[in-house]
């Protein structure tokens, strides 16, 4: 499409467009390439006016319809994968930079807050003797044993009751597997050991550095509660609110704790590691994301499912509420609540998925080496998965030796 007039103008007709489009969300999927393409019009147009937060959030929400990712070339809408995953992460680089500064990055990696209890949340329905559900285990056992977290593992939907008053069942003929471990996260809230924090880890995501420990991702990511913005004019006549309210919205006097931690690659979220605070905004969160209706329709056989759900919860409505004068500061576009960490903070991939998605491949030093993408019942996965484990059990077996002497 092409507009006349100034970029403003553009910048309304496309949003127009993709309003009409996603209301209701989920009739957007009748013609995928051209949601995703329309998404990714507006966030060329953002990042020409140099919003680089909100021209994010429309890459990210336009890989909703993208199935299989940046690998979707042969199409007559104006939309490349590849030019698309592209964008999106050198704008995750350029947010990622600005984010920074309101990291600890001095924090220890044993640093430990007095009285914080911590539970691991898994989900291993493999069969008894598969390859990744032994290593895994054996993996999860260890980091929870070595730093006193508790683990709730689970091997069957059978294990997974239902929380009554969430409405969330596992076994309700509607909800994926993929949404299992909202339920079983929900559960463990509820649970009399009253938790402070839980870590959720997919069965293919392996502990890489035992040293490491979950405060610390807590202590880097929410014990600076500001979210670092710009200083740049913005265009005349460009917001509703007056310059106070937009001041006292970008800088509140006494902004909400940080509940949720997540990463996001070059496509949007992945979620199979997030660590969230058990309060009551974490349990709306969970409740709404259990109970989303955007894949009802021509969107209910859509792969990634949660992933889908679960960002649409979180950004959906903000990256669609244009504000010029907010862009020009860089005003937040997740919840106040939420941190995006930084991969190597929460989780790396193995190398053939950090190809595919252009993000990043695990590094010596990493969290958490996760392993999406990759077929648990081939042999070459199998490899991946032996590696993980033997190389945190080496580390972990020099940490405890460190500790013997101390």
């Amino acid at each position: 499409m092409v507009f006349l007039g100034d970029v403003e103008g553009a910048k309304k007709a496309v949003h127009g467009l993709l309003q009409a489009a996603t209301t209701p969300f989920s009739s957007a999927f009748e013609c995928q390439p051209a949601a995703a393409a329309t998404y990714f019009s507006l966030a060329q147009i953002l990042a020409f006016q140099g919003f680089y937060r909100r021209a994010l959030a429309m890459v990210q929400m336009g890989f909703v319809f993208i199935r299989d990712k940046g690998f979707s070339e042969c199409t007559p809408w104006p939309l490349q994968g590849w030019d698309m995953m592209l964008a999106g992460r050198n704008l995750v680089h350029r947010v990622q930079q600005l984010d920074k500064q309101a990291v600890r990055l001095d924090t220890p990696w044993s640093f430990r807050t007095p009285g914080m209890r911590v539970a691991i949340v898994t989900i291993c329905s493999y069969a008894e003797d598969e390859v990744v559900r032994v290593l895994s285990t054996q993996n999860h056992q260890l980091y929870a044993q070595l730093h006193g977290y508790s683990l709730h593992l689970f091997t069957s939907p059978d294990q997974i009751v239902p929380h009554v008053e969430a409405g969330m069942n596992v076994k309700d003929g509607v909800h994926k597997p993929f949404f299992w471990k909202v339920n079983a996260v929900r559960n463990v809230f509820d649970g009399p050991e009253k938790y402070d924090w839980v870590l959720w880890a997919d069965c293919d995501a392996f502990f890489m550095e035992p040293e490491r420990t979950i405060d610390s991702i807590v202590h880097m990511y929410t014990s600076n509660a500001t979210v670092p913005t710009v200083s740049r004019p913005a265009p005349a006549k460009s917001s509703t609110r007056s310059e106070e309210e937009l001041l006292r919205d970008l800088y509140p006097a006494d902004p909400p704790p940080v509940s949720l931690l997540l990463a996001v690659d070059s496509t949007g979220i992945n979620n199979g590691v997030w660590m969230l605070r058990n309060d009551a905004w974490a349990r709306r969160f969970l409740d709404r994301w259990w109970h989303s209706d955007i894949l009802s329709g021509p969107g209910k056989e859509h792969n990634c499912s949660d992933q889908s759900t679960m960002q649409h919860e979180l950004i959906q409505e903000s990256t669609m509420r244009l504000d010029s004068a907010w862009d020009a500061a860089e005003g937040p576009i997740w919840p106040r609540e939420v941190r995006v960490t930084a991969q190597e903070d929460m989780q790396s991939f193995h190398q053939a998925t950090a190809m595919t998605v252009a993000s990043r491949e695990w590094q010596e030093g990493d969290f958490i080496k996760h392993h999406p993408g990759c077929h648990y019942y081939k042999d070459p996965c199998k490899q991946l998965y032996w590696e993980a484990a033997v190389s945190f059990e080496d580390k972990a077996r020099k940490l405890l030796q460190r500790r013997a002497l101390n």
